[in-house]
């Protein structure tokens, strides 16, 4: 049941995006953690076949039934759909498609999948009348039409209001036990509380991989709340690596990551997820 890559490479041109990918993955949860340009969406279109000039070895999950499976459902970066369709008719084409036009209960799980993301109320609305959020949420319910094997979700979240994205780890979380969800983003809540798998990706390689505890584990004793009481203070933290500035009981405060305490007033704090993610990507400048 393990998507499993081994030492996948990618360039366009003479630029390298992809550098010895090496990954197993079991059902669950996974995040792809970094900046835009680190290589997220062309690892998701070599997983997806979409890209086909790479090298290295991609093992998908072997099929254990005879009737037609889906083995991918994916969500773009940038999801636009057929703006003259409608919700419903956009949803029932496409799960036709994935389908070979010749799976029945097609139509039962476009109206689960329209319940589970919000859309019951949108069904008669042609995809361009949409806004953002709500074809972001059309985006996602194709995704997961028929229940593929492996879901990427390229930038999910991107237009979701809050209680939106609650809903939606909230849906990750109970179907994570039997299907292979990736996510890509460079926003660090999409997956605190989530993955059970971070991969940390720079200039095309993994540069760190962990859970979240693990990951946080690893900056421990790097992370230091300065109070800023005046200029010489602010100049001092100037080329430091600040996560954070923030208000404590009326004292501006930075978050500086440093192996090494900056300041005698720099008082040692316990790492967030977002610490890690930047002592990791920023480790050259420590």
């Amino acid at each position: 049941m393990n998507l499993t890559l081994n030492n996948v490479e990618m360039q366009y041109g003479n630029k390298k995006v992809l550098n010895g990918i090496d990954m197993d993955l079991a059902p669950g949860i996974y995040g792809l953690l970094g900046a835009n340009g680190a290589g997220k969406t062309t690892l998701f279109k070599v997983i997806s076949g979409y890209a086909t000039k790479y090298k290295g070895e991609i093992h998908y999950p072997a099929s254990r039934k005879r009737a037609k499976e889906v083995l991918i459902g994916i969500l773009p970066q940038v999801f636009v759909g057929y703006p003259l369709m409608t919700v419903y008719e956009f949803l029932m084409y496409m799960g036709r498609i994935k389908s070979g036009f010749n799976r029945a209960g097609i139509e039962e799980d476009v109206l689960n999948n329209m319940e589970v993301f919000g859309l019951k109320e949108l069904r008669n609305k042609k995809l361009k009348s949409l806004s953002g959020g709500q074809l972001r949420r059309v985006g996602l319910a194709q995704a997961f039409l028929l229940n593929p094997k492996i879901i990427l979700l390229d930038e999910p979240t991107t237009g979701l209001d809050p209680t939106e994205r609650i809903r939606l780890k909230n849906y990750l979380s109970n179907i994570s036990k039997t299907q292979i969800i990736i996510i890509s983003t460079h926003i660090v809540s999409d997956l605190e509380y989530l993955a059970n798998k971070i991969f940390i990706i720079k200039s095309g390689y993994i540069i760190a991989s962990g859970n979240e505890s693990e990951l946080i584990n690893d900056c421990e004793g790097s992370v230091w709340e300065v109070p800023i009481h005046d200029r010489d203070t602010e100049y001092s933290i100037k080329n430091e690596l600040v996560s954070m500035i923030h208000e404590d009981r009326g004292v501006t405060v930075a978050r500086v990551i440093n192996r090494k305490k900056i300041s005698k007033e720099a008082r040692l704090v316990k790492p967030t997820l977002n610490d890690a993610y930047l002592y990791y990507f920023n480790g050259d400048q420590l």
